[in-house]
């Protein structure tokens, strides 16, 4: 048995208010050591390494997991960031080298608005030039809606890779406070976005709507809104539909791949378009089952 994830995938495709306060000071005497401490305020917690004071040695790289509270959501390191790797990201690290002062800053989650309904489903078709021969990759992911509650939807993916074996689960996606399940980051956000709004996508931070322009996606017109990062020698691009929030094509171009991921077929809208009625998928989700779990194990087909 095989396994791969959309997080695998993904890598591949992509190759108020609250504070805490992060502070080194480091005695001068071989081997130098640090005393850090940490401490929070309203909105969340620093999980990792946790609260209080600790002792490490001067260049030790030191792993830091910021926590938001229900309501909030984490904005970014702020203070002394130069040591740390990913200023943007919740999920991150420092290299203790000095006299240092970091804030984890929290901001409430706006309400944020579900552009897509119980029983939407989207298909996207990927395009991948420059991989070794021989080497797997994703031909298509569908994403299927199967429950909608407020901001936060239950997400089955199903993807068929270039061998022919197709595999699937479940994940729960929350557009107003940005929690995603990073192998499926950024695949739903808030509808109706527009230039200058924030979005964040599991992996990397906060990135803005840099645009709003319109394609051609399953054979109609749609308003899309656009917003690009660099991130390990790639440069993404994400489009979503502005009236579903929902991905209709990922761009990602990096030294030696380029690849993309384009809406291929959906019943949201285009030709004969027709959303399904709500209660097969609540039965289709009850006995599914909801939650995260391993994404996408690949079983070969037996003979």
């Amino acid at each position: 048995m095989r396994r791969i994830s959309i997080f695998l995938i993904t890598v591949v495709l992509i190759a108020g208010l609250a504070g805490h306060s992060f502070t080194a000071n480091c005695e001068e005497m071989p081997p130098v050591q640090c005393s850090v401490s940490i401490n929070s305020t309203a909105g969340g917690s620093v999980t990792i390494p946790g609260e209080g004071v600790f002792t490490y040695d001067q260049g030790q790289v030191v792993n830091l997991v910021a926590t938001p509270d229900a309501g909030y959501r984490f904005d970014r390191w702020t203070g002394d960031i130069d040591s740390i790797a990913q200023v943007s990201a919740a999920s991150t690290n420092i290299t203790v080298g000095g006299n240092y002062s970091i804030t984890a800053n929290f901001v409430a989650a706006e309400a944020g608005h579900m552009g897509v309904r119980t029983g939407d489903w989207i298909k996207l078709a990927y395009t991948i030039t420059g991989l070794t021969p021989g080497q797997l990759y994703v031909e298509w992911l569908k994403l299927e809606f199967l429950s909608v509650n407020g901001t936060i939807a239950n997400v089955r993916g199903t993807v068929h890779v270039s061998d022919g074996t197709e595999a699937s689960d479940n994940a729960s996606i929350d557009v107003a406070s940005g929690s995603q399940f990073p192998g499926l980051a950024g695949i739903i956000v808030s509808a109706n976005l527009t230039t200058g709004d924030a979005v964040y996508i599991a992996g990397h931070g906060n990135v803005t709507i840099e645009g709003q322009t319109t394609g051609v996606y399953v054979g109609a017109n749609r308003s899309v809104v656009y917003a690009g990062f660099s991130q390990n020698e790639t440069q993404v691009t994400y489009y979503w539909d502005e009236l579903t929030g929902v991905m209709v094509e990922l761009s990602a171009i990096s030294p030696g791949i380029t690849a993309t991921a384009r809406a291929t077929e959906t019943n949201m809208w285009g030709p004969g378009a027709a959303r399904m009625p709500w209660w097969p998928w609540i039965i289709v989700a009850a006995a599914i089952g909801v939650g995260l779990g391993i994404f996408f194990v690949r079983r070969r087909r037996t003979a």
